[in-house]
């Protein structure tokens, strides 16, 4: 089963609602004044998880090193716009996605209702060879879909508008290579300091033959990568990200826990590059 705690909290809080009433109209004080305080717990965690910050976890290892697996992070839900916590439309628009930002998203390949074609708008890809090889990792990375889709955490490279050209590990934005610069360098890997409109943040390259690529973004989508360029399963795969699939930016964490057995450690605790 794949349900979104987010829509879990808006029936709990209506729920709530119903029996406080209901118990107030019966004139049952012991029932009324508990239910009553529950709802305003409730309502509490529903209005701060769904329009202000919203808790994720790191899942997997494609942020790194910046994100490592079992961080917990503060995702902001108000940067963009304000939502409908059941269908996740916006209806107060905040702001835009920007280069260098570092969002939570549903990428449509993990959404059984979507289809190729919305990740992958006629016009994103240049010739019927590079749509074809698309369709062939869609197919295969689509296998795993839910009812709700699974969310992601990615680094915007690229807005609406723009032109990608991935080369040779290194990303080209409109004709302008993104400034980078060797960290540390070891056998099998580098840490590159990379600088995308005034954003800095290291990535990762392994030892590993690229796969280039060329992408246009039309309006209303966004070009994501994660910062572990050659372990991450991003939009040089499953194609551009929709801006009503990006539901908050991720600013801080406030955890890392990395196992059951562990013991949570503070020592991450820190803004989001």
């Amino acid at each position: 089963m794949n349900l979104d705690f987010g829509i879990v909290l808006v029936f709990l809080t209506f729920g709530s609602l119903l029996i406080w009433l209901l118990a107030k109209y019966l004139v049952i004080p012991r029932a009324s004044k508990e239910s009553r305080s529950f709802f305003i717990i409730i309502l509490a965690i529903m209005i701060f998880r769904s329009f202000l910050y919203e808790p994720f976890q790191i899942p997997s290892s494609s942020m790194f090193p910046g994100l490592k697996i079992g961080d917990f992070l503060l995702v902001e839900k108000f940067t963009y716009g304000l939502r409908n916590p059941i269908n996740q439309k916006t209806f107060i628009p905040t702001g835009n996605p920007k280069r260098g930002d570092v969002v939570i998203f549903v990428p449509e390949h993990t959404k059984c209702s979507s289809d190729f074609d919305i990740a992958n708008p006629k016009g994103s890809y240049s010739s019927d060879r590079e749509k074809n090889q698309r369709m062939y990792y869609w197919s295969i990375l689509s296998e795993n879909c839910t009812s709700q889709g699974v969310k992601y955490i990615k680094r915007v490279i690229a807005e609406p508008g723009d032109e990608v050209i991935y080369r040779n590990k290194e990303f080209i934005i409109n004709g302008i290579k993104l400034d980078q610069k060797i960290l540390d360098k070891r056998d099998q890997e580098e840490l590159i300091e990379e600088i995308n409109e005034g954003k800095e943040y290291i990535v990762r390259k392994l030892s590993r033959k690229p796969e280039n690529g060329s992408w246009n973004v039309p309006e209303g989508y966004y070009f994501l990568a994660g910062d572990n360029r050659d372990n991450s399963l991003d939009s040089r795969r499953w194609g551009l990200v929709p801006q009503e699939e990006i539901t908050g930016k991720a600013s801080l964490i406030w955890m890392h826990w990395e196992c059951f057995s562990c013991l949570p450690s503070l020592s991450r605790n820190g803004l989001i590059k």
